[in-house]
């Protein structure tokens, strides 16, 4: 997220003329001193304090004239006691001012910066010397200071902009960065490779592409694309526009390259996601840095390859080869991707013996490692022992996320609540967009709207990242009503928004409505990228009438139309859709002949899609398949030994659910939960630590027979356990989802909605008996699962019974 620095002044103004314009004499002085003015410098360095000796040096600054007889400082001076005469004097002071610049950069002294400003003022203007304090400004962060030296200056140069651009550039104003070029460029200004490449490097970061390719056009003209530094900086750039063609032309036709070339190429392909061209680049490398090591494994972490990325970390461990904070960061989150107990506490205790557990940032990284594997008591204690001076709103953020992650609903909600009432929770863009996803998580439309309110009073909504979380709460709240009038008010879009909005519609199955608004997109001119096509191609599943030919046709022009390769996600979403519609030999003859492997998740949605049509004959195929292909998430083992289950195979589910334990998986127990005063009521399957459990299950008896009556029948072949027939009925009856609508039923106001939350996929029965309920109660119901939203009414449901 990039938080843009707004400027003290309204707007730039216009740029100076070409160096050949007349201009005023000295407009680098905010008044004009005597031209014929030389002041003498008395510099000393006083000695460090006995108390402290780490002190940084004072520098101690006299700009006043001294007469010939006067003596010097008897401390240890900086410059030489008897200065040389005339222009030599002159080329020594300019030197030793420089100096005294690149100082107050290195130590961060805002007040020897300015002072040597003063100095300079006192003299006739030189822009070598002035191009230093506009670099010294930015370096110290004072791009306001560095702006107005700039404008100060009658004849600014190449180095001038090149400087300031690249300042902007780097203070996160890219916008201005894009202007000042192209000001340069109107100016008559020579313009160099660094120059052009600064300029592309800001526009990548401020997504600038239509600027970007018109500093690209004009490199071209002036013979600056085969420029080494320019052309990587172009990789950087159509990378991030999603130009997969762009970036392998201009790599192909480089007549030279270098390690940042290549390993600039392995980072395009991690960003969109050709995983396997990325590492078909980098074993081409003739040669590799930490850097290129660095790139490969962040770019598995960005595309959820954490068993890959910690296989490269052993590789780099057997290679010694030397490794950074950046690496460590990456290796935690990667185990935090594979979420393996027991690969974190071994990534952990390596990192605490090497010593690299005492950096925040590594340390801040393993607590949220640590609440994605489970480990909820070590990143407690990790949390406590948090150093008070240190900053906490970061650690605070991931622990309210990782108790929420892993079903300790109360313990997010009063930790949050306990730390803003206390004033020790900084909400900033970051913390607020990550419990407004936390508010859209658990379905606490109440807190959320809190949240957004106070984003709001901060002015936080005008970041892009705020208004994003800010929508998907709403829309997860159920509130789809409420998300699409925020994106409909949003100052900017980015493709996170238009995908986050598409997204919204097939959680509550407006497919019809989610293919509106993807036509919308093509209108307005919007870039797809390949979210977006998953997000597409599912819209498909919810339509109200069989598109499949156009979502056929659709796939089949991803590559030709819109440049985007399919990749295993695509394959799924399609294949999903296929199996929805019962064409499931068609979507088994697309599986058999994809262009590369597919992945567990192809064979997941048809096995999804052979439950939805019973269709065991295919179903016990794709089981084979999948277990073949030893899969390394625990929902696919759990998928395979349900199916066993519901066919009486309970000697085969037992054997999968064996082998689970062996590999370590854990299977998170399926939980309903609804919000009630502020406070989450969770329930488990024949739950009673309710301290209502008495009312609950009472009013839950009464419920049944009212249903009975009204038609429902229990269906017991969803209790996946070996039990004898009329247990079968008890099992049924208490499972979560039922406990959590009859809380939700006795606590709210007549005639209001009842809303529900579950982790995992509603069983049948449960989806039968809601509907049953919606009629005997004359209530609407929203349960919100894996699949999405089910809106329970008068009997129906808006899922149409295939979920």
């Amino acid at each position: 997220m990039n938080t843009i620095i707004q400027p003290t002044i309204a707007a730039l103004p216009p740029l100076p003329p070409p160096p050949s314009s007349s201009f005023p004499q000295n407009p680098f002085s905010l008044s004009n001193p005597k031209p014929s003015l030389r002041p003498s410098l008395s510099l000393s360095l006083s000695p460090p304090s006995s108390s402290n000796p780490k002190l940084k040096p004072q520098l101690l600054l006299n700009f006043t004239a001294l007469p010939p007889s006067q003596s010097l400082p008897t401390e240890k001076p900086l410059l030489p006691l008897t200065p040389p005469n005339g222009s030599d004097q002159t080329h020594f002071f300019f030197h030793h001012l420089l100096n005294l610049l690149r100082l107050s950069a290195r130590h961060g002294d805002h007040e020897l910066a300015r002072a040597v400003h003063a100095s300079i003022l006192k003299l006739e203007e030189d822009n070598h010397l002035g191009n230093a304090l506009i670099s010294a400004y930015l370096k110290l962060g004072l791009v306001p200071d560095a702006y107005r030296v700039f404008q100060s200056l009658s004849c600014p140069n190449v180095v001038s902009f090149t400087t300031l651009v690249s300042g902007f550039s780097k203070a996160g104003r890219e916008d201005e960065a894009v202007d000042l070029f192209f000001g340069m460029r109107n100016s008559g200004f020579g313009i160099d490779g660094f120059t052009v490449s600064t300029l592309l490097t800001a526009c990548t970061g401020s997504s600038a592409f239509r600027e970007g390719k018109l500093v690209h056009a004009h490199a071209i003209k002036i013979g600056l694309e085969a420029n080494l530094s320019v052309t990587n900086a172009l990789i950087r750039f159509y990378a991030a526009c999603g130009s997969v063609n762009g970036v392998k032309s201009l790599f192909e036709r480089m007549p030279v390259k270098d390690v940042i070339t290549w390993t600039e190429m392995v980072t395009a392909y991690m960003e969109v996601g050709l995983v396997d061209l990325a590492i078909e680049m980098f074993d081409n490398m003739p040669e590799r840095n930490p850097v290129s090591y660095n790139a490969l494994l962040a770019g598995f972490c960005r595309n959820g390859e954490g068993l890959r990325a910690l296989d490269l970390f052993t590789k780099m461990l057997e290679e010694d080869m030397e490794m950074t904070d950046f690496t460590f960061t990456s290796v935690v989150n990667a185990c935090g991707l594979v979420m393996d107990c027991k690969t974190s506490e071994q990534i952990h205790g390596f990192l605490i013996k090497f010593g690299f557990g005492s950096n925040a940032c590594i340390e801040a990284a393993l607590l949220d490692m640590c609440t994605r594997c489970g480990r909820m008591a070590d990143a407690k204690k990790m949390f406590l022992r948090w150093p008070a001076e240190q900053d906490r709103s970061v650690i605070l953020t991931s622990i309210i996320g990782g108790y929420a992650r892993n079903g300790e609903l109360d313990e997010a909600i009063s930790l949050f609540n306990l730390n803003q009432s206390e004033g020790r929770m900084d909400m900033d863009e970051v913390s607020s967009t990550s419990l407004l996803g936390l508010c859209g998580t658990i379905g606490f439309h109440e807190l959320g709207k809190q949240i957004h309110c106070h984003a709001f009073k901060r002015g936080f909504l005008t970041d892009v990242g705020v208004g994003n979380a800010t929508i998907s709460m709403y829309i997860k709240c159920w509130n789809m009503e409420d998300g699409v009038k925020l994106f409909n008010m949003m100052p900017t879009h980015d493709i996170v928004s238009w995908n986050g909005l598409l997204a919204g519609y097939l959680l509550h199955r407006q497919g019809d409505e989610a293919l509106a608004f993807w036509s919308k997109m093509e209108r307005t001119g919007i870039k797809p990228d390949k979210i977006t096509f998953v997000l597409i191609i599912s819209a498909y599943r919810h339509t109200n009438s069989n598109l499949v030919d156009n979502c056929r046709s659709l796939f089949l022009s991803m590559n030709t139309v819109y440049g985007i390769e399919p990749t295993s996600e695509h394959f799924a979403s399609f294949i999903a859709v296929l199996g929805y519609w019962g064409l499931l030999d068609e979507a088994e003859e697309i599986i058999c002949k994809m262009p590369f492997e597919p992945e567990v998740s192809v064979w997941r949605a048809l096995l999804d899609s052979c439950r939805l049509r019973m269709n065991t004959t295919v179903g016990k195929r794709v089981v084979k398949r999948i277990l073949a292909m030893e899969p390394k998430d625990p929902s696919s083992y759990i998928l395979v030994s349900n199916l066993y289950s519901a066919s009486g195979r309970w000697h085969c589910s037992e054997m999968v659910r064996d082998k689970m334990r062996k590999k370590g998986f854990r299977k998170h127990p399926g939980q309903s939960w609804i919000i009630h005063n502020k406070k989450i009521h969770p329930f488990y399957a024949r739950d009673k630590s309710h301290p209502q459990a008495k009312d609950i299950y009472s009013g839950l008896e009464i419920l049944i027979l009212e249903c009975l009556k009204a038609g429902y029948v229990p269906d017991t072949s969803f209790v996946l356990q070996e039990v004898e027939e009329h247990q079968k009925k008890d099992f049924l009856y208490y499972h979560s989802a039922k406990l959590a609508a009859t809380y939700g039923l006795l606590t709210s106001k007549p005639g209001k909605p009842v809303r529900i939350v579950k982790n995992i996929l509603l069983c049948g029965d449960c989806h039968t008996f809601l509907k049953y309920m919606s009629i005997v109660t004359g209530r609407a119901i929203y349960a919100r699962d894996s699949s999405g939203v089910h809106y329970f009414s008068s009997g129906q449901c808006s899922c149409k019974d295939y979920w």
